[in-house]
């Protein structure tokens, strides 16, 4: 059974909200250090059935005594414990396909008596999300990636309407262009495959398929 602040009803709602009982490294820390605070959080993530696939919000609180904050010299600057962080939410044993698609991140100091710990917050205003084990990922020729599901793959009027979608996307060259044509496409952002390519993923290639456009389609 999924972890209860991972459960489906928690993502339906667009907000996920969890603890991990660790301290946050800093980015300036060696790369040991920092890929054992990975795994630490990503033992958490793990735990999550399902993964976010567009804009959302980060929000940070690290819990630390206040006289170790204020009495250490080596203390940890604010917004270095923000990567590390961010690094072990995404790819698919986190909760975040990729930080591309995190658009506000804030990050907080709260006193505490206990030992230090903090808490991620994670609101994603679309609902757009999927189950880890059903994501997959169509991959265009220009390298463009749109987050899909095993079973919508196998519909070629769907792989067909993809096809149109990246046409269109591929054909944006301006802010203009942008807003005339972001009414023919769907809400879900598409991905540069260079940024998820190694975060465990799979993809299909659309270049390896050949259907014809719909004539009419709606997403």
């Amino acid at each position: 059974m999924t972890n209860a602040p991972f459960n489906r009803s928690h993502f339906e709602r667009g907000y996920i909200k969890f603890a991990v009982h660790a301290k946050p490294v800093s980015l300036q820390n060696d790369r040991v250090k920092r890929a054992a605070f990975n795994r630490q959080l990503q033992e958490v993530t793990s735990q999550s059935e399902y993964i976010i696939t567009d804009t959302c919000w980060v929000a940070i609180d690290y819990y630390c005594q206040h006289v170790k904050r204020e009495k250490n010299p080596g203390v940890y600057d604010i917004d270095n414990i923000i990567k590390p962080i961010l690094d072990g939410l995404i790819g698919d044993k986190g909760l975040v396909v990729d930080d591309v698609i995190v658009s506000r991140v804030t990050v907080n100091w709260i006193d505490s008596p206990h030992d230090d710990h903090f808490e991620v917050e994670i609101q994603y205003p679309e609902l757009m999300f999927s189950r880890k084990e059903d994501l997959i990922f169509v991959k265009s020729p220009s390298g463009w990636c749109f987050p899909s599901s095993r079973s919508l793959i196998q519909d070629s009027g769907y792989m067909a309407l993809m096809q149109s979608y990246f046409t269109i996307w591929d054909s944006i060259a301006s802010e203009g262009d942008y807003h005339n044509s972001v009414i023919n496409l769907p809400r879900q952002n598409f991905i540069y495959y260079v940024k998820i390519r190694d975060k465990g993923f799979q993809f299909i290639d659309l270049a390896a398929t050949n259907y014809d456009a719909p004539r009419r389609a709606v997403l």
